[in-house]
């Protein structure tokens, strides 16, 4: 039986980040994977993911996004490659930010401002001038950022896992863990599908989806959900490129609609929603796009960007994330069980903070208390918990 100081389970941003700060922190890992690495369903296997600071009056989430940033920033420096893109951030509103209805911006815009940065208040002749892809009859005003951007969330994950395998994990693909091997309330190590055994002095599960289906424990706590992306390809690319069309949110707390600049390697602008989404099954659900939602996508895509009214829909995806019912990641020990942690709760957010997770997961390991850790801490919810990313277009603020 293969043994490990730690067995991470789950080859996502979660688990490999986790790996690569243990291995780097000299403790013997292993990271089973139930396909290749990366798996091509899983969240983190994409072309975008936006990075953004903007968190509403969330103040901790800013923080965290802050010093994500220049965690991003070093990463394209220490790999050589260009993890991320800093192309801007851009809140467009549909009303005044004074309306009431832009609680979102406003907050965005505010906290921004008062930690200095250079974030300016765009008008709609502003708007029409800087961004002529935008329909200014529909968007009033707009806060534009040039701190943020987007992440390529594969390469990152394919560089990651790189690097994890140069500081020595073991990456075991094709091994589906269905069960841990506990003796007197301790963790010895996992089970899997193929009856392989692999020993561990510590487990943390990192799956994704999957994680509440291992520990059914967090199931009244955790789920998956679809959300849906569309991939377009521009008639005349150049007016949808960085410089003129940065990453962007429309209404956004009121709609869940956001997207990213045109992409050269794929021909693409993609869209997509942040919103409920629906609840689906990780291993069995249907993750096809409907046609109501391609529908709804052209008609918000006609009010805001009329040069995409009619620009092929090249492909979709549903992307899944792993929903805890207040919005938070979950990055604890287990409370009974010793040597068994998770990180996992994504919840539409976990790739944007990818430098922090793994030293999180590795600090709780350790029994640590990191900077941002107490509040995702094992925790009781109940169907009362409300959802509370402010960016979040979430009925009645329940997932």
């Amino acid at each position: 039986m293969k043994a490990y100081d730690v067995l991470v389970v789950g080859g996502g941003i979660f688990g490999v980040t986790a790996a690569v700060e243990l291995a780097r922190r000299k403790y013997k890992v292993g990271l089973l994977n139930p396909d290749s690495v990366p798996h091509h369903m899983a969240a983190s296997t994409d072309v975008t993911k936006a990075v953004r600071m903007e968190y509403g009056s969330d103040r901790e989430y800013f923080r965290m996004a802050e010093r994500s940033i220049g965690l991003w920033r070093e990463w394209n420096n220490f790999f050589g490659v260009k993890l991320y893109h800093e192309v801007g951030f851009l809140m467009l509103c549909k009303k005044s930010m004074e309306s009431g209805d832009q609680r979102f911006e406003k907050y965005s815009y505010g906290e921004l401002l008062d930690n200095g940065y250079d974030v300016e208040y765009l008008s709609a002749s502003d708007i029409k001038t800087r961004f002529p892809a935008i329909n200014a009859e529909t968007y009033s005003e707009a806060i534009y950022n040039q701190v943020g951007g987007y992440a390529n969330a594969t390469l990152a994950l394919t560089t990651l896992i790189g690097y994890a395998k140069e500081l020595g994990v073991h990456i075991h693909e094709g091994q589906m863990v269905n069960g841990f091997d506990i003796v007197n309330n301790s963790v010895k190590g996992v089970k899997t599908s193929g009856n392989e055994k692999f020993g561990a002095d510590h487990v943390v599960v990192a799956a994704g989806a999957h994680t509440p289906l291992l520990l059914p424990e967090l199931q009244p706590y955790m789920k998956a959900t679809g959300h849906p992306v569309f991939w377009l390809r521009p008639h005349d690319a150049k007016k949808f490129r960085g410089d003129r069309f940065p990453v962007f949110t429309a209404d956004i707390s009121n709609t869940g609609w956001y997207g990213f600049p045109y992409l050269e390697e794929q021909g693409i602008v993609k869209i997509a929603k942040h919103s409920n989404g629906n609840t689906i099954d990780p291993e069995m659900g249907d993750r096809q796009v409907t046609d109501i939602e391609v529908k709804e996508m052209r008609f918000f895509v006609r009010e805001s960007f009329p040069e995409l009214a009619n620009a092929p829909l090249v492909y979709t995806r549903r992307c899944l994330y792993t929903d805890t019912l207040d919005g938070h990641f979950w990055i604890d020990n287990h409370p009974t069980v010793k040597g068994l942690s998770v990180s996992s709760g994504g919840s539409g957010h976990g790739l944007k903070m990818a430098p922090l997770l793994g030293p999180m997961a590795a600090d709780v390991v350790e029994g640590k208390t990191h900077e941002f850790s107490s509040r995702y801490r094992w925790r009781h919810l109940t169907m009362d918990t409300v959802q509370v990313e402010e960016a979040r277009h979430v009925i009645d603020r329940r997932i």
